[in-house]
């Protein structure tokens, strides 16, 4: 373990040119510890590693994917690839749209922050949501794992989802959305499916350890169309541009609203989850409008217009961000929001309380 973190660091310091040694262990500190250093020397000999290579059984017993399909969230099916009929014994709704649904480091099946993206998809109502969990092999300290890991997982899901086309699950009407490092295993996932996906959404895909090149992570060629949230750029999500279109939200690198945070770089990172679900809902949804090619230090924007439109910008440049972005649009966005997401200022608005501070 030791040997592998010289050598992530090494890469670091000469791929970056101008990153200092400090910096490079500031950054990995980061990935590793998530603000926590004395617990990583204790518990890293538990990390799972998966073998990599194509050397892995799949399915994998860490790896599972639980289909919801009603309001009430206790209500899932565990997918069983001995059954060819099991979508069909399911309450798998045809006529619903389908999300493919990826934590990021240190999630679960009932773990925040992605269980309030899929509680707002289940209370909408409107989809099937397969939640992919993932969490034996990304629990923390082993962030260094969990990346070496999300190859293999990439692997074992892409053969879970050509089982389920197989099954009648239509691929037209299937979006994979992935938080973190989330967000990388939907785009690897492309490397070994024997179709396009055709979308993909991205909340702040993970940065820390992630190689560059279309092999290693997410880019715009994994999916017909590409959609890409930024809200922590730069430090534990990607800086540049990812997608076909990039949203860069308060400059897309730390959220004024987690000012009081013991962590505003980690606190920043989450909140792309509830921009997302904020999005599920008709006259809701966050509204952006064109900015630089790169999410901008201070985004200076038109401001936020009170009304039925919580996030709206002048007509004719403003488009939504989320679940109802033009699938034509690209290029890069820009919102300005100093209130929390989701966060339901009176009972008859939706949102999750989880969103609030």
């Amino acid at each position: 373990m030791v040997l592998l973190v010289k050598i992530i660091l090494s890469s670091m310091l000469l791929s970056g040119g101008v990153m200092i040694y400090a910096q490079a262990q500031h950054l990995l500190a980061q990935a590793l510890y998530l603000g926590d250093p004395d617990s990583f020397n204790s518990t890293r000999e538990d990390c799972v590693w998966k073998r990599g290579n194509g050397q892995d059984v799949c399915p994998d017993e860490d790896i599972s994917i639980y289909l919801y399909t009603s309001g009430i969230v206790k209500d899932k099916f565990k997918f069983d690839h001995r059954l060819r009929d099991w979508l069909n014994n399911t309450e798998w709704d045809h006529a619903k749209e389908n999300i493919i649904l990826i934590h990021g480091y240190a999630g679960g099946d009932d773990t925040l922050p992605i269980a309030v993206l899929r509680d707002a998809y289940i209370n909408h109502g409107g989809y099937n949501v397969f939640l992919v969990d993932w969490g034996a092999l990304c629990q923390p300290p082993c962030y260094v794992a969990a990346v070496y890991n999300i190859r293999p997982v990439a692997t074992c899901l892409a053969q879970s989802l050509m089982q389920l086309r197989d099954l009648g699950l239509p691929v037209e009407k299937t979006t994979c959305v992935g938080h973190s490092l989330g967000a990388h295993i939907c785009g690897l996932m492309a490397n070994y499916l024997n179709f396009r996906m055709e979308r993909i959404i991205a909340l702040d895909p993970a940065r820390p350890l992630i190689k560059p090149g279309g092999v290693n992570r997410l880019d715009q060629g994994d999916a017909k169309y590409v959609q890409v949230i930024h809200t922590n750029a730069g430090h534990y999500g990607e800086g540049g541009r990812v997608g076909h279109i990039d949203f860069c939200v308060n400059g897309g690198r730390r959220q004024p609203y987690c000012g009081n945070s013991t962590n505003i770089n980690l606190c920043s990172h989450i909140w792309a989850i509830c921009y997302l679900a904020q999005s599920l809902y008709e006259g809701h949804e966050p509204m952006a409008e064109p900015c630089s090619r790169r999410c901008p230090s201070n985004a200076v924007l038109s401001g936020i217009r009170q009304g039925r439109r919580r996030f709206g910008y002048a007509m004719g440049y403003a488009i939504p961000m989320g679940l109802k972005t033009p699938p034509n649009a690209s290029g890069s966005y820009c919102i300005k929001d100093t209130n929390p997401p989701f966060c339901p200022s009176k009972p008859t608005m939706p949102g999750d309380q989880r969103c609030c501070i």
